[in-house]
């Protein structure tokens, strides 16, 4: 593919400002929709926003070990990237943290946060296929 200024040809340009922030203010998230047998119900997860991404990364980082451990802000993943497949509507807010963290089947919610974190990829294994790629 032919190259301009160190860019591939095919990418856009534009000559003015809120023509820039509408093109990418219309790019949607990576999602996956995902069958929850247990509860008979698809959820839409979708990769996480930059702020839920940064808090994420705070809450699951341990500054001793200098390990990540998700595990810790699980809620808050499944919070910020399950929505109803239907109406576009998250599932689930920060007020739900009990309900997922304490009353859900917990294979559930890891598999809806792992799901989250590999689209938002956050995930070690995950940054390394995307250098591959």
């Amino acid at each position: 593919m032919a190259q301009h200024n160190g860019h591939h040809a095919t990418f856009q340009t534009f000559d003015d400002d809120s023509a820039f922030l509408r093109h990418i203010l219309s790019k949607k998230p990576p999602e996956k929709l995902v069958d929850v047998e247990e509860w008979d119900v698809q959820i839409l997860c979708r990769a996480l926003p930059a702020e839920t991404r940064i808090e994420c990364s705070m809450q699951a980082y341990d500054e001793q070990t200098k390990r990540t451990d998700y595990r810790k802000c699980f809620h808050l993943v499944v919070a910020a990237g399950c929505y109803n497949p239907t109406t576009g509507h998250r599932f689930f807010t920060a007020s739900h943290k009990d309900a997922l963290m304490r009353q859900l089947d917990g294979v559930i919610i890891e598999r809806l946060a792992l799901t989250i974190l590999r689209l938002s990829r956050m995930l070690a294994d995950d940054t390394e296929q995307a250098k591959k790629n």
